[in-house]
This record gives C-alpha cells, sequence and structure tokens, in this order.
C-alpha cells in the first residue's frame, strides 16, 4: 500500500505540473498578432522542432520555447564537467545549481530575442507599448520569464513527480505525430488503403525494431573482488542505441542554425548563401547528407554523455574492481571507450538510416521526405515511453528491495 501511495503521489504531481505547462502553451503574446504565424503552421521543420522541445514555434505563446533552454543549458553543463571533472567535482551542489540555472537564463533570452525577431512582422502595439521595440522588449521579457517557469517545473517534477524533464515533451510529441505526415503539403493529400495499410505495418516494425535495438547491450563482464561466487556475477551493461532521443532532439536545430546567418541582407546572392542554401536544406542531396552527419556526430557525443569511460573506469579502480586482462585506470578507460566507439558506430547509423532514407525518396517524392520526421518523432515517443515505464516501474517496486536478509 505504501509503494502504490508513493506512486499515485508523484502521478498527481505529474498531473498537476503537465496542466500548467499545457495552460501555457496556450495564452498568446497580447502583442503579437496570433495570425502572424499561419504561414509557418503547416511547415514539417518547425513542427518537428516544436515536437522535439514541448513548444509551439508556429506561434508565439508563454511557454513557446519549451524545453529547449533547459535542455540545452542541461547538455552543456554536462559536456563541461566532462571536460574539467577535477575542478567541476570542487563545486558545491548549490554552486552547480547556480551555474546551470545561469546557463538556463543565458540559452532563454538568446532563444527569446531569435523567436521574437522571427515574428516581428506580427508586432501589434498596444495602448501599454506604444511602440515596435517596446514591444519587442516586452516579447523577449514576457517568453524569458515563460521559459524560466517550464525550467522550474521541470525541477519539481524531477524531485516530485514522474519522467523528469521528458514529460513536458510527451503530450505534443502525441499530438503531432500523425500531422507529420502531410505538414509541409501545398497540395491536397489522400491516403489509399495500401498506403494506410503499408504505413501501418511499416511503422509496426519500426517499434517492435527500436524497441529490440534499444533493449539490447552489450555487457562488459567485471571482476569484484571481495565477494563470494554467487555475488561475483556484474557488468557493465552499454545499449545498442546509447544516445536515446537526445540526437533527434537536438539534430534540427543544430542543422538549421547556419540559416540565421541568412537574415543579413548583405549575404544574399553571394558564394555564403548560395552554400548554406545548398549544404543546409533539407530539399537537396548535400543538404541531406549534411543532416545525416549532424545527426551522426550529435549521436557520437550524446553516446559518451551517457555512457563515461573515464567515470566509469574511475569507479571501479577506488572499488577494487576491474575487468580481467585489462589493468585498471587509463588501460580501462581506454577498453571502454573502444567498446563504447564500436556500438555507437551501429547505433548512430540506425539513427541516420531511417532519416535519410526517407529523405533521399523525398527528393523524388516531397511527401514521402515527411517520413523522416515521422520516424524521427515516433523514436523519441517510444525512447520517452519506455524511459517513463521503467522509472513507474522502479517506483512502485523499490520498497522491495533488502540490502541484507
Amino acid at each position: 500500500m505504501i509503494k502504490q501511495r508513493e506512486l499515485i503521489q508523484r502521478l498527481v504531481w505529474s498531473a498537476m505540473l503537465l496542466t500548467v505547462f499545457q495552460i501555457g502553451r496556450h495564452i498568446d503574446l497580447p502583442m503579437f498578432l496570433a495570425q502572424g504565424a499561419k504561414g509557418d503552421s503547416a511547415n514539417s521543420v518547425l513542427r518537428f522542432l516544436s515536437t522535439a522541445t514541448g513548444g509551439n514555434f508556429s506561434s508565439i505563446t508563454l511557454f513557446s520555447l519549451g524545453m529547449g533552454p533547459y535542455m540545452t543549458a542541461l547538455i552543456i553543463w554536462t559536456t563541461i564537467s566532462m571536460i574539467d571533472e577535477e575542478r567541476v567535482n570542487n563545486f558545491s551542489t548549490k554552486q552547480v545549481g547556480y551555474i546551470q540555472r545561469a546557463l538556463t537564463l543565458v540559452f532563454t533570452i538568446l532563444q527569446s530575442i531569435a523567436l521574437v525577431f522571427r515574428f516581428k512582422s506580427s508586432v501589434e502595439p498596444t495602448s501599454f507599448l506604444a511602440s515596435d521595440t517596446k514591444s519587442l522588449l516586452a516579447g523577449v521579457l514576457l517568453l524569458t520569464a515563460g521559459g524560466l517557469f517550464i525550467a522550474w517545473l521541470a525541477d519539481i517534477n524531477i524531485t516530485k513527480g514522474i519522467g523528469g524533464q521528458s514529460l513536458f515533451i510527451l503530450p505534443g510529441l502525441m499530438a503531432n505525430i500523425p500531422s507529420m505526415l502531410i505538414s509541409g503539403q501545398t497540395a491536397t493529400v489522400a491516403f489509399n488503403n495500401q498506403f494506410i495499410i503499408a504505413l501501418i505495418v511499416i511503422t509496426l516494425l519500426f517499434i517492435y525494431l527500436t524497441m529490440y535495438l534499444y533493449h539490447s547491450e552489450y555487457r562488459i563482464v567485471i571482476e569484484r573482488t571481495g565477494l563470494d561466487t554467487v555475488s561475483k556475477h556484474s557488468y557493465i551493461p552499454i545499449r545498442l542505441l546509447p544516445a536515446g532521443a537526445m540526437p533527434f532532439m537536438f539534430a534540427v536545430t543544430v542543422f538549421s542554425m547556419p540559416q540565421l546567418l541568412l537574415l543579413n541582407e548583405k549575404w544574399n546572392d553571394t558564394w555564403f548563401s548560395n552554400f548554406i542554401t545548398t549544404y543546409f536544406s533539407f530539399n537537396t542531396i548535400q543538404g541531406s547528407i549534411m543532416y545525416g552527419v549532424v545527426l551522426y556526430l550529435l549521436g557520437w557525443g550524446f553516446s559518451f554523455i551517457n555512457i563515461r569511460p573515464n567515470d566509469i573506469a574511475k569507479n571501479l579502480k577506488e572499488s577494487g574492481d576491474y575487468i580481467l586482462n585489462v589493468p585498471p585506470g587509463e588501460k580501462t578507460e581506454k577498453y571502454i571507450r573502444e567498446k563504447l566507439t564500436r556500438i555507437a558506430f551501429v547505433g548512430n547509423a540506425y539513427l541516420v538510416f531511417i532519416s535519410l532514407i526517407p529523405m533521399f525518396i523525398g527528393l523524388r517524392s516531397p511527401f514521402i521526405s515527411n517520413l523522416a520526421f515521422y520516424f524521427g518523432s515516433l523514436f523519441m515517443l517510444i525512447i520517452i515511453l519506455d524511459t517513463l515505464v521503467q522509472e513507474i516501474r522502479f517506483v512502485y517496486s523499490k520498497k522491495e528491495y533488502r540490502l541484507f536478509e
């Protein structure tokens, strides 16, 4: 009964926080015309970007930024902590919290400015804000406040709820997946029975294969000292998809960044603008390949963020445990890094495959290119739901664990 009570309490907290988040996503900023972004509402790239962050980039609302600034700050800080571990380890928990919040504030302001300038044409000065400049500044301020409020909700959900920060991405992800198939299409799209059946079959096969690969793992056996033979069956698990869903969450953002440079009119009709429109566009074969490269590199990076060979080797050395025939310390770290590199190559190749194949076909048939974002969104949904289920199982069963009998 106690374990059920804790689970119910966490679910109630998450439901309340999610309700607040959903309400904020539908509160329009008063200084922007609601119809200012209609032209972008069907853009598949923007819809996928909104889906990956839980935000709303087709219209400007209080919570339009979603989890983007929070996740970006978290990833940046994790990367910094890997580069300079000794200095980071000397920070107190309070200092780390201040640094993470400062990073979140910086990225929230930057993304607020970018979003406000994107909707600059839809500014409508109010009686309180008589000029466009004041309206833009007020928009940045409100978006920044909304982004920081979302970060606060995420921190509460991590401690009192279930699903962590990924929970706030889940509703938009589930709602947008069906529309991924037709977003960005100018002509009327009609699905015949054969296409629907084929899509259902392919989707089910994709779900099964992704679940199978995600739960597949390579196990590095550990020799534990000071334990009896019954307790010696320990290992380091490395998933076949070690990067999880993070590459898809950031790939479109990273890939689209060079296009922001074209907002400067001085770059128009130059070799630089031609380079950007060729190699950073989803409508060219060079751009599709470049997107695959970005997705692979992000997958490689997130693999080493999620599984840190240096930390694992350090912990093994401190505990006296070791890998058979591998000296502790740097040799162990190198051994684990090599294993992770090979495994990540296979896992990241799968991510690139399910994205580039629809894009290449879409160069001839634009409708098919939407499947790249469809499968990407479906992949994120599978990983987030699986993580959520595992966390619920842990909360439900953790009271049954006994260290000593």
